[in-house]
């Protein structure tokens, strides 16, 4: 609100007070204004409470103006109003505000200098200047400027920190993949090239102590292995020959009781890991015992290798096998010959898919649906064909039911006609054999039904 904008203010009476204040950087501005004689004439303002004048009290920054507060004039009512919540206390606390955020900058650059300082630190000093007004003074925004350029410093040095602490922790685990290693002056070379790319780094931050605590416990585990192994070293050359000795004898026992090629094989791959972890019994004798060792290993490699040939090529010929009777099947479904002698050839195929050898379980699958689903056509017209004989001799059953009823009927009527009593006798007789032949007729007929229906 600016203050030439107050109802009654006229300028020529009024004593204004404007001071620049270096705290905020801007001015601070009373204006005394309204006072009234005994006649009800503007008059020079002497004090608040005195003559009637009324107060307005604020600040300005950059040309814009914040009221603080404002006693209105007596003859405009005398009360009073203030423009914060902080009433008239409105002044100092923004004095307040302003040194605390100067102090804040401060502390946030001695913060980021302090190569201690942590991510919590500088988060606690971020959240001491978010809980501060902004009450939008020159100073303010010149703090705010150097409180993020301190913030960005630390966030720029924080992510060095990180890339360091990156390539310590790589270094840290190259040291530990080292410190099992047996290869003694290769890998105390190795640790001293690590050691002088860590020093060329520079500083991981908080994390720098953790990170070469780890680096030197694996350089100390192989030195202190590296010392071990020189003081025995006599006795483990013995050790190691003994051990390599006896993967000698496991490994020809591998090849003398080969059953199954894939477990003799890992098991072989095991006994060489053994071999290499059991270290140097001299180079005089080294050299002798691999020769032994690896003989063995070409020697079991060379026949599983043999034998996977010949079990491919045996697959080729049950791959082709299989696939010509698979057509032989589809042949025969072809023809649509239902009889003895053709089910009989169907029946045969499945005698020579046995013989025809492993082509391999994928292709197995694959040619046993093929051949499966070909021998499902055939017995499932098989069938349909031997429901339809089924049907027509059941039709042809029925029918000769039919006409034999018919001749039931028409020695009924002779009976009936004569009274020979040997003709009678002989109709009669007649007349149950034909009633036995519909009964037989219609048993052959049900049981016909019931296989049609099974």
């Amino acid at each position: 609100m600016d203050w030439k904008t107050l109802p009654g203010f006229e300028e020529k009476f009024a004593r204004i007070t404007i001071k620049p204040h270096n705290t905020f950087g801007g001015k601070v501005v009373e204006v005394l204004y309204g006072a009234q004689d005994e006649n009800g004439n503007p008059v020079q303002p002497k004090e608040v409470g005195v003559d009637g004048c009324g107060r307005w009290f604020g600040v300005e920054s950059d040309g814009e103006y914040t009221m603080y507060e404002w006693t209105h004039p007596a003859c405009d009512g005398g009360n009073t109003e203030y423009g914060t919540e902080l009433e008239g206390n409105a002044l100092e606390a923004m004095e307040n505000d302003v040194r605390a955020k100067l102090a804040l900058c401060r502390k946030a650059e001695e913060v980021t200098r302090n190569s201690d300082s942590t991510e919590e630190k500088i988060a606690e000093v971020r959240a001491e200047w978010d809980a501060l007004k902004n009450w939008n003074t020159p100073k303010e925004k010149e703090y705010a400027e150097r409180f993020e350029n301190a913030m960005s410093s630390f966030t720029a040095r924080l992510e060095k920190f990180r890339a360091n602490a990156e390539e310590k922790a790589k270094l840290a685990e190259e040291a530990e993949a080292l410190a099992v290693s047996t290869e003694w002056k290769k890998t105390q070379e190795a640790f001293r090239n690590l050691q002088d790319e860590w020093q060329e780094i520079g500083s991981a931050g908080d994390q720098d102590d953790a990170l070469w605590e780890k680096f030197s416990a694996a350089r100390k585990q192989f030195n202190d292995a590296r010392r071990s192994y020189f003081d025995n070293l006599d006795e483990m050359r013995g050790k190691a020959e003994e051990a390599k000795k006896k993967l000698i004898e496991e490994a020809g026992a591998v090849l003398a009781g080969v059953k199954n090629w894939k477990q003799a094989g890992d098991k072989m791959n095991e006994l060489m890991d053994s071999w290499k972890a059991a270290g140097s019994s001299g180079r005089d004798k080294d050299d002798d015992l691999w020769a032994q060792f690896n003989g063995i290993r070409r020697e079991f490699f060379e026949k599983r290798q043999a034998f996977f040939d010949e079990r491919n090529e045996l697959r080729k010929k049950a791959i082709e096998a299989k696939k010509a009777l698979i057509a032989k099947a589809q042949e025969i479904v072809d023809e649509k010959n239902f009889s003895r002698e053709v089910t009989e050839k169907m029946k045969e195929l499945d005698k020579e898919w046995k013989a025809a050898g492993n082509a391999g379980k994928d292709e197995n699958d694959k040619l046993w649906d093929a051949f499966k689903a070909v021998k499902e056509v055939f017995w499932s017209a098989k069938h349909e064909d031997s429901l339809n004989r089924f049907r027509e001799i059941i039709e042809r059953k029925q029918n000769s039911i039919k006409t034999i009823r018919a001749e039931v009927d028409r020695l009924g009527e002779q009976e009936f006609e004569t009274e020979d009593y040997s003709k009678i006798r002989s109709i009669q007789t007649r007349i149950e054999e034909k009633k036995q032949t519909i009964e037989k007729l219609q048993a052959e007929i049900k049981d016909l039904e019931a296989k049609i229906a099974e």
